[in-house]
């Protein structure tokens, strides 16, 4: 019995096996009764998407679309307020005050079409022209609390007129810091609220940052909704957009924005 238990197939095999693994060879394959190895706990597996290409389970793909929808629709809107309503609010806002835009209520057509540029009367003009003028000779003289009451007049003659306005708030400023003994008295406040005034003014639909800001933002959501992630700049976009753009924004601020009269 114990010869024939020797000799047995399972014995034979376990002897090979010995002898394998002391030589160094690879083990013989198991028998087909032996244990099974353990298997890995399966993982949920995360799958690109087709449509968007981003990581998402086959069940929340419709989840997915809607926020997608949803960031294209708000880069969009935040675009149109970049290009047109930030830049007019602040215009309507800060604009010198006339009996004109009084009354008006914000974003009406009244109000829209006031934002728009206006052309100044001839003999209007012309006075405001010749207060500012007047206005620097008398600061030229030290004179600056007369110069300051011309340079508001500018402001009350021709409140449209950005330029000249524009100018006028500058020397507002400066009158007020020569009459100025330190800093932080009466005088140094209200030359800082003039300049206050130009800046937030300057910051109005005359100011290009809002229309590249805006393009760069339009940019953005043309490929978010393109499903490109790259969107590098190209050649002809640079030759057939952006050059012209920038030309454009120059003109219109050298034409219409730069105070210098």
């Amino acid at each position: 019995m114990a010869f024939a238990a020797a000799s047995s197939p399972a014995a034979r095999v376990t002897r090979a096996h010995v002898s394998a693994r002391r030589a160094g060879a690879p083990s013989p394959p198991r028998l087909a009764g032996s244990l099974p190895r353990p298997r890995l706990a399966r993982r949920d597996v995360i799958v690109p998407s087709a449509k968007s290409g981003t990581p998402e389970a086959a069940s929340g793909s419709g989840s997915v679309s809607v926020s997608r929808r949803g960031l294209v629709a708000g880069k969009v809107a935040f675009t149109v307020c970049e290009a047109f309503v930030f830049p007019w609010a602040t215009e309507s806002a800060t604009r010198p005050p006339s009996p004109a835009t009084a009354d008006l209520v914000p974003f009406s057509p009244a109000w829209l079409e006031s934002v728009l540029y206006q052309r100044t009367a001839p003999d209007a003009k012309a006075r405001a022209k010749a207060a500012l003028l007047r206005g620097e000779a008398l600061a030229a003289e030290g004179q600056h609390l007369d110069a300051i009451a011309a340079f508001e007049s500018v402001y009350a003659t021709a409140p449209t007129e950005y330029k000249m306005c524009q100018r006028a708030g500058l020397d507002i400023a400066k009158s007020y810091k020569s009459l100025s003994s330190k800093p932080g008295d009466a005088f140094d406040r209200r030359a800082e609220d003039a300049k206050g005034v130009v800046w937030w003014w300057g910051r109005g639909t005359r100011w290009p940052g809002w229309y590249i800001i805006a393009y760069l933002s339009a940019r953005n959501a043309w490929f978010t909704a393109k499903d490109d992630d790259v969107g590098a700049f190209t050649a002809n976009e640079g030759i057939f957009v952006l050059v012209p753009v920038w030309l454009g924004l120059l003109f219109c601020l050298v034409q219409f924005g730069v105070p210098d009269f």
